[in-house]
């Protein structure tokens, strides 16, 4: 390494980047939003944890959807049913935003039939709430 590119690394290091730490003042969670949240990426932290572990005990056996009214009443290009929340929504925020539609129309007393007939006690309605206020990080419809 030539002297003058040791003399270009120590200037970046002692004034090109704390100057850039006082200027950019934003945190790395509004770096990411600004960067992510037009393709409706939302950051995972450290209390979603729960929620996505309870969506893991799908076994994507469908009962749930046996028991969603919804599922006549809705077209399927819109809503394929109540296995979706724990199988497709948690897994990917980038469908957030077609998720706010699906929401608006679920009724929690429906969700309610469709939870007690899963065998392995995913709770529905709670991925719901928790799904709502992930799609509300994104920016407004």
């Amino acid at each position: 390494m030539s002297r003058f590119e040791k003399l270009y690394l120590a200037y970046r290091a002692l004034v090109v980047r704390p100057l850039k730490a006082v200027v950019q003042s934003r945190g790395g969670i509004e770096r990411f939003f600004d960067n992510y949240r037009a393709e409706g990426l939302v950051p995972t932290r450290a209390r979603d944890r729960a929620a996505l572990s309870a969506a893991g005990r799908c076994i994507a056996c469908g009962l749930c959807d046996a028991f969603d009214p919804h599922l006549a009443k809705l077209p399927r290009h819109v809503y394929d049913g109540a296995s979706l929340l724990p199988r497709q929504f948690t897994r990917s925020s980038v469908d957030l935003p077609r998720l706010r539609s699906i929401l608006r129309r679920l009724r929690p007393a429906d969700l309610r039939a469709a939870q007690e007939a899963c065998p392995t006690g995913v709770p529905l309605m709670e991925l719901a709430h928790w799904l709502a206020e992930r799609s509300r990080q994104l920016s407004p419809p």
